[in-house]
Parts: structure tokens; sequence; C-alpha cells
């Protein structure tokens, strides 16, 4: 694990639901990504890509993969540069683990995060008439930190898969 691996485990295992939050959900978006998050390799983009806009991680993640059936829709958490605060983020993985983020200008320092199924996240963005967060679809009270995140046959997309799961136990808290 890198040193920025390490500090974006930190925070993940620091997220622990609110007693009021409880009421709302199961879980919070950290404790999600700890459940079913993988880590990625940071790859420089290809290319082929071209830079998708500023602070548009969401949209950008899904024009690429509707230009391009290969990549997957990875949403989580990722550091821009080692000392940097961890950011809920989307990128795309090409199937073997790297994290191809367009929206940084260049690549983060750690990504840790799920893969989703084109369906769930085209369903998403229909229902919400918008390419927003799916760990933060406040416009659905949070469907992934409810009672679907419990259910991952149906947005799990398995091709997507990172390196590595991400493990609390090798945090150092």
């Amino acid at each position: 694990m890198t040193p920025d691996q390490a500090t974006l485990l930190k925070f993940l295992c620091s997220g622990a639901a609110r007693p009021a939050a409880e009421k709302l959900q199961k879980r919070t978006a950290q404790q999600f990504v700890l459940a079913h998050g993988w880590w990625y390799e940071p790859l420089g983009v290809p290319d082929t890509i071209a830079s998708g806009s500023t602070k548009e991680c969401h949209k950008n993640a899904v024009d690429l993969t509707m230009n391009d059936p290969s990549l997957v829709y990875c949403e989580g958490y990722a550091l821009f540069k080692s000392g940097s605060s961890p950011t809920i983020h989307a990128w795309v993985t090409d199937g073997r683990g790297k994290a191809i983020d367009n929206t940084w200008p260049q690549p983060g320092v750690a990504y840790a995060g799920i893969p989703f199924t084109s369906l769930f996240v085209s369903m998403t963005a229909l229902k919400n008439n918008a390419i927003i967060s799916l760990l933060d679809d406040y416009m659905n009270d949070w469907p992934l930190l409810g009672h679907l995140g419990d259910r991952p046959e149906e947005w799990f997309e398995v091709e997507g898969r990172g390196l590595k799961r991400v493990d609390a136990n090798e945090a150092d808290v």
C-alpha cells in the first residue's frame, strides 16, 4: 500500500454515520466504499481520450463509457495529490485495474472505488434527468447507502474490478 492509499484508507475508515444520519441510510458513502471498493492504479490519459470538463467528473466518466463500451464507470474517493483532501470522484477503468481520469489535469495519486454496470449508471441518470454522483444520489434519498447497497447484483460490474479489494484491516488508524 502506498502512503497516499494509506491516507485515503484512513479517511474511509473515519466515515462512521452520525445517529441522525443512520435513520436515513444504513451506511455512509465512505462505509460503502470500504464494503465494496477496489484500489485502482492511476494511469495517464491515453492520447485517444480527450480531456473532460473541470469539476464534471461524473459526466466525464459517463461520456467515456458511452463512447467506449470497453471502459467501466467507477465512483468512489480519490486523492488529487499527496497531502490533498480525499474527494468523492468518478473515473473509468480499462478492466485491468487502471484508473483513467480525464477530469483532473494529471492523474490522482490514489483511487478507491466501485465499478458500476452501464445499465445502472444509465438508469440512474434517466431517473434523475441528470448525471450526478451515484454515491451521493440525494435526489433519490441515497439508495446505495440504504438497502440497494446490499444488492450488488443490481449495480456491481465484475469486469471493472480493481487490482485489490479495499480492506479496512490494513488501516493504521
